[in-house]
């Protein structure tokens, strides 16, 4: 394999398969120090998982797949801007972030449920005596809106305005939210508000 310079270096394709031979070509010709961390940017936890295995493969992996730190593209995003602005104006973790977010719901959606505006909530947790699905359905909400903050920072601030629209890819508004879906902007407006004015970072 002939040496690369120093760069940015954009490998794109349409097969999962040949950018992980990419990646495996890459590690072995060019291995960190055995106590230095590879960082890997996924788009989601199950690519995550399916690299971790395939870079584990003897064959047509490396062998071994340890000292490997995944990143959600939110996550990355965070620690570029604490990175930038410094440790001391950005916090370790976004409240925004999956997990604290999924806890964040479970104590919200029960009180939401009750106002107007969320129906289409209140008909899901009911006879939820377990809170199963009030778990599940804080946790499914959480990846959601993880990939919001990434694939659709557009609605989102869009609806931090108090706007029930979906603007489209050149910023339009072109489509109102019915009122079967409206709920996930107001959803994301009671987030915020139970976050304070300085409670998350910008989002995109």
């Amino acid at each position: 394999m002939a040496e690369l310079t120093p760069g940015l270096m954009l490998v794109h394709g349409n097969r999962a398969e040949q950018l992980r031979e990419v990646l495996v070509a890459w590690l072995r010709h060019s291995p960190l120090d055995p106590l230095e961390n590879e960082y890997l940017l996924v788009h989601s936890n199950g690519i995550a998982q399916w690299l971790r295995l395939a870079l584990a493969e003897r064959d047509q992996g490396c062998g071994i797949a340890a000292a490997l730190d995944f990143l959600l593209p939110s996550r990355f995003m965070w620690q570029a801007y604490r990175a930038v602005l410094g440790a001391g104006a950005v916090p370790e973790q976004s409240p925004l972030d999956k997990d604290p977010l999924a806890w964040r719901l479970m104590r919200l959606l029960p009180t939401l449920a009750g106002q107007t505006g969320f129906e289409p909530v209140a008909r899901f947790l009911a006879d939820d005596a377990g809170v199963r699905k009030r778990h599940q359905l804080a946790y499914r909400l959480a990846d959601l809106f993880d990939q919001y903050q990434v694939y659709r920072a557009d609605w989102l601030d869009a609806w931090s305005r108090g706007r029930l629209v979906l603007p489209d890819a050149l910023g339009r508004e072109a489509e109102a939210l019915s009122e079967s879906q409206a709920w996930q902007a107001r959803l994301w407006r009671a987030l915020l508000d139970d976050l304070g004015a300085d409670g998350g970072a910008p989002v995109g």
